[in-house]
């Protein structure tokens, strides 16, 4: 008997040290069994639940009638049992009631079988404070905000960061698909987001920078970039967050760019890992829920429910890394196991492209092409994984092999499942690239467009690129090209206003004023939408030359359509006709304003700034022109051509829009020279100078 007490003390020193270690004891086949859980949890100050513990027999029959003993161990002073002995019901259960829990900590109940000691269980109590479940929800929200706005901090400085060399990684998607995966990897660790890379992609396919075929090998290497930013996450350097933060703030306050960018990356990873912080310290109560444990748990074997909501999850907040990094924050505190964080992690892949969808809508049949082309990659992918989810072969005990030689916390472990799990999905997918694009293009048929509607409209204008402000204007630039090229064939049909007001060309003149009109509208709202961005100061000058280029193409536009196209048409009903010395002279003068702005829309495509210098510095030499041509009509008039007399006012005032139209390129090369002030002042001639030209042309 001494033998069996002494083992008995073993136990109970063996449970002090490690509670919870030892949960019951059997000899004799009797045994008590906590119906309710040996673990339970439950708030300061409140009233515990009743406890019902259950006595068999050596045969496992209920055992009615029978005595059980109470002890404490390990309790405060302020935790008091309301008896210390229980007796079972006729079903062998007996009930533990009224019992109050004390000051927050960690006790553990003693339930004795009374006729025989060695029969005994322990209950462990885990009494947290009064408020902890609003301090878990909140600290949870906070954390994750914190998290949330780390990504979109370090985002934007790494983008600034790379700035120009943005444009050089993707320049690489037409070259081959090796590349593109490359490409996408390279984009999407800059943008800590495959979310942020699918939603640049689908603005390139709308604005007509890529087909849908070049974006899956970019999707592809998408999926794989984002577990880069999980596997610096999963690093426990949670210590050194307000380090990187308080780093980050000074060096974000540096006049010097590239310092100033290299901290508002550091302030956003301090940011991130604090967060994660919070939200692992927040969630540790839950470790003593065995009910949410249990649920976590048996994520594993039901993997296609962990799937669909972890989906729901990340297609809310669209964030995939900011699931993945809950994940890595369960794993930590223990709560899920690597078989029930693939479930999550699959989900979170499916889930993030769903934000791509969201921008496509409105978006080309060809950007939906390619949102859609990220949901049908991910979703097969996921399928392919589910066979190795359940019993037998599990992809979990792959990743458990595979991080062997590497750390081997949960959270390394689930960050090495999402890096293994994508680049498994690749290599699978791989050989499937262009049934899959064949797929999309059978789900999202090409639809025909009116001509009328379709040519109205921008072109490469994409909301999504206003993340990415060099790319966002860099497609502004090609849209005021291409502006540029509907008062192109406006300024083409002049000389046929002048001579006879065509039906079918004033139509369609009228028309690109009309999309020359809407193109100077969008473009000055996708600018003003750009603006509420992060720029830099080089970025914020070329978006107001930008503004000044298409306010003075406008200009031209508007002059050409209610000046030059109403004279043209007044001339026709009137039946009058310029002299042949008048017609030659305003044809002249078109041709040097044509000259010009032929000029102007070069630098605009090639950004050759001597060509801008040259209309720059043509406005006194117009000037004298017009007055040259001016004083000319006059004479002719003053001689009695009739001609010359009918056609006065319209002569006139014909020279003087060639001189504003002139005037608008001149103000297009200004804005493309930029610094045109300092610019005027070092290459203007001087007046004396002017005077005597003047002077020797009239």
């Amino acid at each position: 008997m001494h033998k069996k007490i002494s083992l008995h003390t073993v136990f109970i020193f063996l449970f002090l040290i490690c509670p919870g270690f030892l949960l019951s004891n059997e000899t004799a086949g009797e045994k008590l069994t906590i119906e309710s859980g040996n673990e339970q949890a439950v708030s300061a100050y409140k009233k515990i639940k009743t406890i019902e513990i259950k006595a068999a027999d050596a045969e496992g029959n209920p055992a009615p009638h029978t005595e059980i003993h109470l002890r404490t161990i390990n309790a405060g002073i302020d935790f008091l049992l309301p008896e210390t002995t229980i007796i079972t019901d006729t079903a062998g259960i007996a009930r533990i009631t009224g019992l109050q829990a004390g000051s927050a900590g960690d006790y553990t109940l003693m339930a004795v079988l009374a006729e025989n000691p060695e029969v005994y269980a322990y209950i462990n109590l885990k009494i947290n404070e009064e408020s902890w479940v609003l301090h878990m929800l909140f600290g949870l929200f906070g954390g994750l905000g914190m998290f949330l706005f780390g990504m979109h901090c370090g985002s934007d400085g790494l983008q600034k960061f790379a700035g120009k060399s943005m444009k050089r990684i993707l320049s690489t998607f037409t070259k081959n698909r090796a590349l593109g995966v490359v490409s996408g990897i390279i984009i999407t660790a800059l943008t800590q987001s495959s979310s942020a890379t699918t939603v640049m992609l689908v603005g390139f396919v709308n604005a007509s920078l890529m087909t849908v075929g070049q974006t899956l090998s970019v999707i592809f290497g998408a999926n794989i970039g984002t577990t880069i930013t999980v596997q610096l996450i999963a690093f426990d350097i949670s210590h050194f967050a307000l380090l990187m933060i308080g780093a980050g703030f000074v060096l974000k306050s540096s006049k010097n760019k590239k310092m100033s960018y290299s901290g508002e990356i550091c302030l956003g990873f301090g940011f991130i890992f604090f967060g994660m912080k919070v939200m692992s310290v927040s969630m540790a109560p839950l470790r003593n829920y065995p009910a949410f444990k249990e649920m976590l748990i048996s994520l594993s074997e039901y993997p296609l429910s962990a799937i669909l909501g972890s989906m729901l999850f990340t297609a809310l907040i669209q964030s995939s890394g900011a699931t993945i990094g809950l994940i890595v924050v369960f794993a930590n505190q223990e709560l899920i196991s690597i078989n029930s964080a693939i479930p999550l992690i699959l989900g979170a892949h499916t889930g993030t492209s769903i934000t791509g969808w969201i921008a496509a809508i409105g978006a080309s049949p060809a950007a939906k092409k390619t949102a859609l082309l990220n949901v049908v990659y991910n979703l097969i992918g996921t399928v392919v994984f589910l066979p190795f989810l359940y019993s037998g072969l599990k992809f979990g005990d792959f990743v458990v092999w595979c991080s062997e030689p590497f750390f081997k916390s949960p959270a390394r472990q689930v960050a090495h499942a999402h890096m293994i799990s994508a680049i498994l999905k690749m290599l699978v997918m791989f050989p499937l690239y262009d049934r899959m694009i064949a797929l999309v293009h059978v789900l999202i048929p090409e639809t025909k467009e009116d001509e009328h509607a379709r040519s109205v409209r921008t072109k490469y204008l994409s909301e999504s690129l206003l993340k990415t402000p060099e790319l966002a204007l860099g497609n502004v630039a090609r849209e005021i090209v291409r502006m540029a090229g509907h008062v192109e064939y406006m300024m083409e049909k002049v000389p046929d206003l002048l001579s006879h007001a065509d039906e079918a060309t004033v139509t369609e003149v009228n028309f690109r004023e009309e999309k020359v009109d809407k193109a100077q509208f969008e473009i000055t709202k996708y600018l003003s939408s750009l603006s509420e961005e992060t720029l830099t100061k080089e970025q914020t000058d070329i978006m107001m030359r930008y503004m000044t280029i298409i306010n003075e193409l406008e200009g031209q536009a508007d002059l050409i359509n209610k000046i030059i196209i109403p004279f043209s048409m007044t001339k026709t009903k009137d039946q009058m006709r310029f002299s042949d010395e008048g017609y030659v002279e305003l044809k002249s003068m078109f041709d040097r304003v044509n000259e010009n702005f032929k000029l102007i829309i070069n630098t605009l495509a090639s950004q050759n700034i001597a060509q801008a210098e040259r209309v720059f510095n043509s406005e006194k030499s117009f000037d004298i022109l017009t007055k040259n041509l001016r004083v000319s009509h006059v004479r002719r008039v003053f001689d009695h051509k009739i001609q010359s007399i009918q056609t006065t006012t319209l002569h006139l005032d014909i020279l003087q829009c060639f001189k504003r139209i002139n005037l608008h390129s001149i103000e297009i090369a200004k804005a493309i020279i930029g610094d045109w002030v300092a610019y005027k002042q070092k290459n203007t001639v001087s007046a004396e100078v002017l005077g005597e030209i003047e002077a020797g042309e009239e």
